[in-house]
């Protein structure tokens, strides 16, 4: 009868460290859970704040520079401008092209061929260099080729991946 005692003491005693040796993994795999969920919900609340618009697209026929504003109605702050990607689809002659822009910084005159610069930022008093709500940013770019007769489409997304488009016709 010791020996049986003891016997099932031993197997529950193996099972209780057993169990106590897998709860700190399954904690642990929580809280990474748990974390990811807060960081899904920042990038989804910073996506819902984010509201952008182009405007006052300027292209002409025989030119490579274009210009637009960018504005900010939304109350998401918008600064990291080298994770900005810009797409302008433009008419050549008889062929379509379609660049994808760089950031250079702000413009001291016009960038090069295959850039972006920010010529202003219009009542930018409150955090200088940032696109608060409200405000408009100029916007200089030159394309890889002469605009000619056709159309001129500009998509630009911010970092966080709200997009926005705006279109003209250039003509003779």
């Amino acid at each position: 009868m010791g020996l049986s005692n003891a016997l099932s003491g031993g197997i529950v005693m193996v099972a209780l460290i057993s169990i106590l040796l897998t709860v700190p993994g399954i904690v642990g795999t929580t809280s990474i859970v748990q974390d990811a969920s807060n960081e899904i919900a920042d990038i989804e609340l910073e996506i819902a704040n984010t509201h952008i618009s182009l405007s006052s697209l300027s292209a002409t026929n025989g030119d490579d520079l274009i210009t637009f504003t960018l504005t900010n109605f939304g109350t998401e702050k918008l600064w990291n401008y080298e994770k900005f990607n810009i797409f302008v689809t433009y008419d050549e002659d008889a062929n379509r092209y379609t660049d994808s822009i760089t950031y250079a910084g702000n413009c001291s005159g016009d960038p090069a061929k295959g850039f972006w610069c920010v010529d202003s930022i219009s009542g930018d008093n409150l955090d200088p260099g940032i696109l608060n709500q409200n405000e408009n940013m100029s916007i200089r770019l030159k394309v890889n080729q002469d605009t000619q007769n056709g159309i001129v489409i500009v998509v630009l997304s911010v970092d966080n991946g709200e997009t926005t488009t705006i279109s003209t016709t250039v003509g003779t």
